[in-house]
């Protein structure tokens, strides 16, 4: 059977990163292994920290490519970008160029659309469907499925009053949700899956995910870092996992069946 492929169109949670930025990771980059013998291609030039994946057929030097058994995972991520400047920068006109029938396109926009400081990547929630809609036509129209991905929770409980983790950018996930009920599309609520998943972890231990880092434990970061938006290897790997058991569990219909099928057993993060 002829290898489909998933396209990743995202941030900088999603991204897959190259040397010298150890540790950070995105979940783009540990998503294929969860998928049935995985095949990555190391040692490649071009290839993320890890020295998986090889550099797509990407007109944009940052996309990575994953093979497995029965498909191709294509990140096309790309930190500090949104819905409207991903869209602006062309880069959905260069995915374009390459997703054909039979392919899906996963979004996770939200990070940077609510950013009101930065004038080219906010979007307004209104926005954000009107931007998302772009995608998701530019998917169907070459015969490829769009799958909405609400945006992974940040590590704010030390900013709550209760001290627990809750979901980031509720206005933008509520719209994403409602975009899957009004244009019968698949979504996948990988924010609130990541924010119970944080409460089950708890706040010291959450650090581990998260860019928490020692003072000289990476070269690159010799005054250490402390990041709640960005992930470790661990972290990307956790959030990977719990995205490969929304598509295991996802039921409403059979849009995502391809996908499931070509998913490893028993590998998931669970709550």
């Amino acid at each position: 059977m002829k290898k489909f492929t998933i396209y990743l169109a995202g941030d900088s949670t999603v991204q897959s990163y190259k040397t010298p930025v150890k540790p950070i990771t995105g979940w783009g980059q540990m998503l294929h292994t969860y998928f049935k013998e995985t095949n990555p291609t190391t040692g490649a030039e071009g290839c993320d920290w890890m020295g998986y994946g090889q550099k797509s057929a990407s007109g944009f030097d940052q996309s990575i490519i994953y093979e497995t058994d029965g498909l191709f995972i294509d990140n096309r991520a790309m930190a500090g970008r949104s819905s409207r400047s991903y869209f602006d920068e062309g880069r959905l006109d260069d995915l374009k160029k390459s997703i054909k029938s039979g392919d899906y396109l996963f979004m996770q926009f939200a990070h940077n659309d609510a950013n009101k400081e930065k004038e080219e990547r906010y979007v307004t929630p209104e926005q954000y469907e009107e931007y998302l809609l772009f995608y998701v036509n530019a998917a169907k129209e070459r015969g490829a499925q769009p799958v909405l991905v609400t945006a992974i929770a940040m590590r704010d409980c030390n900013d709550t009053p209760d001290g627990k983790f809750s979901v980031s950018f509720p206005e933008y996930r509520d719209k994403m949700l409602e975009m899957g009920e009004k244009y019968d599309l698949p979504v996948l609520d990988l924010g609130k899956a990541t924010a119970d998943y944080l409460n089950t972890v708890g706040d010291e231990d959450s650090k581990k995910l998260f860019m928490w880092l020692e003072k000289g434990a990476y070269e690159g970061y010799p005054d250490g870092k402390q990041d709640n938006a960005h992930l470790q290897q661990a972290g990307a790997k956790a959030f990977a996992g719990l995205l490969a058991g929304l598509i295991r569990s996802y039921e409403r219909d059979d849009k995502l069946d391809k996908v499931k099928a070509e998913l490893a057993q028993n590998m998931f993060v669970t709550l």
